[in-house]
């Protein structure tokens, strides 16, 4: 009787066995902590943390650890410096390096699902090297078809029952069922993109397949004589095959506009926004978010710059009330921002004979007297100071996330440039003597 006691009582230990995820990391010294969290539909839920010693390193998970998908941040930023896996009640034992990414050594589920991911990326690639002969052979054609069937067949089936299953069934290529020119098979191929790819199954929210699946979509399918008219075609699919699921449709939507954002294309960012994203955002919780998308807009190549003043001789000034010059520059600057040090030298030697143009320099500052000091070396500038740093409005209206940023305004102080750093501010004023 006291056997089968602590027999009952150990069984639920038993059955929650802890399971553990390790792995090297190589070239060893480049690798410092790992981070696990927990992918979510909408975020990544922090899990736990180990340092990584001689390029190796080990966490212990935790036993009630529910199964989805995980990933694994090995530098920063962390956006960059990641991979995502699938943690499903097993050990996990991987080798990663900065060439390879990671290869499983332990993890069924692993294992099956980048074999499958590799094989078919090489198959794919078979087809495209088909496309690109000048004398094509239908009998070569149906031996690259019939692998890419053989692949994913053959996954599905050892997949069933396992968590790997969902992303190799929502991952299925596009198939011919017979002989295909290049132009036939690209248009099948577009058209049939999302037939696999279930928005709402739970599995797949909880990863980044939806919203990697819905980028590719965006970017490969462009036409290249008309990309933003071809992007936004795209924008619409995306937006039509995920109306059921508007979390997922929000989530997508954003990275999208960052990349665009982060593209530079004010044309495509703006339409995301302004067609879709705006709607779906909470004026609480994505309250930074709508800010942002508003600077963006305002900021737009042809917008008149949003006004601010700033206190003078005469009281306050506005940027709108100024007159007399060609052009104005307005730069975001800090005291303590080294790049900020090394191109405003270079800014002030071009200015030197410049009469039609004016310099506004708004340093971005937690306190004033390095400001002051800093300020006395530019004396030909219009200097504002920009109390509060990030929090101060101007570069809130801006949309200005890193110093230095410059803007280039016409005489109506319509935005005509927003150059990246000195020596492109120098060569786009040079285009307009």
């Amino acid at each position: 009787m006291k056997n089968l006691l602590i027999a009952f009582f150990l069984l639920p230990t038993l059955l929650l066995a802890q399971h553990k995820i390790s792995g090297t990391f190589s070239p060893a010294d480049q690798f410092k902590a790992a981070i696990l969290y927990k992918l979510e539909p909408s975020n990544s839920l922090y899990i736990d943390n180990a340092d990584i010693v001689n390029g190796h390193f080990e966490l212990n998970l935790d036993a009630s650890l529910k199964p989805g998908m995980y990933q694994l941040v090995y530098a920063l930023p962390q956006d960059q410096y990641n991979f995502n896996f699938i943690y499903n009640n097993e050990d996990i034992v991987f080798k990663y390096d900065l060439e390879h990414g990671a290869t499983y050594n332990l993890s069924k589920e692993n294992k099956l699902l980048s074999n499958y991911r590799r094989e078919m990326l090489a198959a794919k690639n078979k087809i495209n090297t088909f496309y690109g002969k000048s004398n094509q052979d239908k009998a070569e054609y149906a031996e690259c078809i019939s692998e890419l069937k053989a692949i994913q067949d053959k996954a599905e089936a050892d997949s069933k029952g396992m968590l790997a299953y969902e992303f190799i069934k929502a991952e299925k290529p596009y198939i011919p069922t017979s002989y295909e020119d290049a132009q036939t098979y690209f248009n099948n191929y577009k058209s049939k993109y999302f037939d696999s790819i279930n928005f709402s199954n739970p599995t797949l929210q909880n990863s980044d397949l939806l919203i990697d699946s819905a980028l590719k979509y965006i970017f490969i399918f462009v036409d290249k004589r008309n990309e933003n008219a071809s992007y936004k075609r795209n924008i619409d699919d995306v937006v039509r095959v995920t109306s059921k699921e508007k979390m997922i449709q929000k989530s997508i939507l954003e990275v999208s506009w960052n990349q665009f954002k982060n593209r530079n294309n004010e044309e495509v960012a703006n339409y995301i926004a302004s067609e879709y994203l705006e709607q779906l955002l909470d004026p609480v919780k994505d309250e930074l978010l709508i800010s942002d998308m508003k600077a963006f807009q305002n900021t737009a190549i042809g917008a008149v710059a949003p006004d601010f003043s700033w206190p003078s001789k005469l009281g306050s000034t506005k940027l709108s009330q100024l007159k007399g010059k060609d052009y104005y520059i307005v730069t975001f600057w800090s005291s303590t921002c080294s790049h900020c040090l090394t191109e405003l030298p270079v800014l002030k030697s071009y200015m030197s004979d410049k009469n039609n143009i004016q310099v506004l320099a708004i340093g971005l500052e937690d306190e004033r007297p390095n400001w002051e000091k800093t300020i006395a070396d530019y004396p030909e500038f219009t200097q504002i100071y920009g109390y509060g740093k990030w929090e101060n409005p101007i570069p809130i209206a801006y949309g200005v996330a890193g110093t230095p940023s410059f803007f280039v305004l016409d005489k109506d102080k319509k935005i005509i440039a927003k150059p990246d750093d000195v020596e492109e501010l120098i060569s786009f004023l040079k285009t307009k003597k």
